[in-house]
């Protein structure tokens, strides 16, 4: 017994003329009916009382009539839930979000959710500095890195560029200009966060002050980057931040730009190159059309 046999047999039924639904099914009448015959043989009954003026429903035609309704039914349903796996609509998603990703994500986030809310995204509340790490280690199938990657087993696409800004305590030496270049910072107490470990904004901001020609003078670490402003609003040190930290309510502290056009933090997009999981897949497509949104408007 075959779907099509099924599907013949309910157009057949419901029109109650082999002509109608063979025009229905946009097919000849002989293939409809050679396969009626051929399902009532299977089936041992006949299925229509036929004459040359009508069809109808025998009592068994009646009984698998429901029957053969319910099972195409439920066919198409298993189809399209099958699409929709394909298409990366149903299933589950573990994402990092914590720290600064938490601003990133959200406009990626309702997105995908608009396009498919039957997924389950999973929030694991990681710095950016560690979500590199969790990648690796399976625990989340997507997260933000600051680029460059440089790992074999990871793939990551930009997602966004930050300018670095200053902060600096209240009443600081240094706020009364209204940018800064590098070198004023040499000789300043810097609060950062952990540089030695993770693969974050502490790393990023080593590498632009070798640049710039100093080695920074770390006076306190915390984490996350909420914690560093607020020990910069403490006047504890200075601290080389994404611009759009300077958007926290923090008091007595102040940002001011960078003049390098090198201090910029690249944002990427990551995942594991051994993940094909279709939900994945159809995450970064939606992260893509968001970041070209940001281009357009960029150009606008």
């Amino acid at each position: 017994m075959e779907l099509r046999q099924m599907r013949y047999f309910v157009e057949v039924a419901d029109a109650l003329s082999f002509t109608r639904a063979a025009e229905r099914l946009h097919m000849s009448q002989p293939p409809v009916s050679r396969q009626i015959a051929r399902l009532e043989e299977e089936i041992g009954a006949a299925l229509f009382h036929r004459t040359k003026q009508s069809v109808a429903l025998t009592e068994a035609g009646r009984a698998f009539y429901d029957q053969a309704r319910a099972t195409l039914a439920s066919a198409q349903a298993a189809l399209t839930a099958a699409r929709r796996a394909a298409a990366g609509h149903v299933g589950r998603l573990a994402l990092g979000f914590g720290g600064l990703s938490a601003y990133w994500w959200p406009q990626v986030m309702a997105e995908f959710r608009a396009r498919s809310p039957s997924v389950e995204l999973v929030l694991h509340p990681l710095q950016l500095a560690h979500q590199r790490a969790a990648l690796l280690e399976d625990r989340i199938d997507v997260g933000m890195v600051v680029l460059p990657l440089e790992h074999a087993d990871l793939a990551a696409e930009r997602f966004r560029c930050e300018p670095l800004w200053v902060a600096l305590p209240e009443g600081h030496a240094l706020a009364a200009h209204r940018s800064l270049s590098l070198s004023q910072l040499a000789d300043c107490d810097f609060v950062m966060v952990p540089w030695t470990r993770g693969h974050g904004f502490g790393r990023l901001t080593m590498r632009i002050c070798s640049r710039a020609g100093f080695v920074p003078r770390v006076v306190q670490e915390a984490e996350p980057m909420e914690s560093v402003v607020g020990m910069v609003g403490a006047g504890v040190g200075l601290a080389i931040v994404p611009a759009i930290v300077s958007q926290l309510p923090v008091s007595r502290v102040v940002y001011r730009p960078i003049r390098e056009r090198y201090a910029r933090a690249e944002i990427g997009i990551a995942w594991s190159k051994g993940n094909h999981s279709p939900v994945l897949k159809h995450f970064v497509d939606v992260a893509r059309r968001v970041v070209r949104a940001h281009a357009r408007q960029d150009v606008g």
